[in-house]
């Protein structure tokens, strides 16, 4: 008999399918990120042309903001970014970046005499 210690690897997958882009509304990105809101910019101009645009803050732990354009057309960017902001800013340090999905419902009505 061997007193060699018995050895084994469990390894555990997890598959989804890669969409584009990857990002679905916005990215709140950290100062120190590793990597960093001028390159995520980059990277999306590449994937989606026209459809991200970095918004830079004055915040000590937020960087920037990448924003969907389209989002922008339904909400004022200023109250968008400061949302993303006030979410954000308790959850995350300057090292990270959150991803955000927003569902942006629009309502509309009108009425008429009779």
């Amino acid at each position: 008999m061997s007193d060699q210690p018995k050895r084994h690897v469990t390894v555990s997958l997890r598959m989804t399918r890669f969409e584009l882009p990857p990002v679905e509304s916005a990215l709140v990105v950290g100062r120190r990120a590793p990597i960093g809101s001028n390159a995520l910019e980059k990277a999306l101009a590449e994937l989606m042309p026209g459809t991200f645009r970095r918004i830079e803050v004055e915040h000590p732990v937020i960087e920037a903001v990448i924003i969907r354009e389209s989002h922008s057309r339904r909400i004022s960017e200023d109250r968008l970014v400061r949302l993303l902001i006030r979410h954000a800013e308790g959850m995350m340090d300057e090292t990270e970046a959150f991803r955000v999905t927003a569902e942006l419902v629009i309502s509309s009505s009108e009425e008429f005499e009779l």
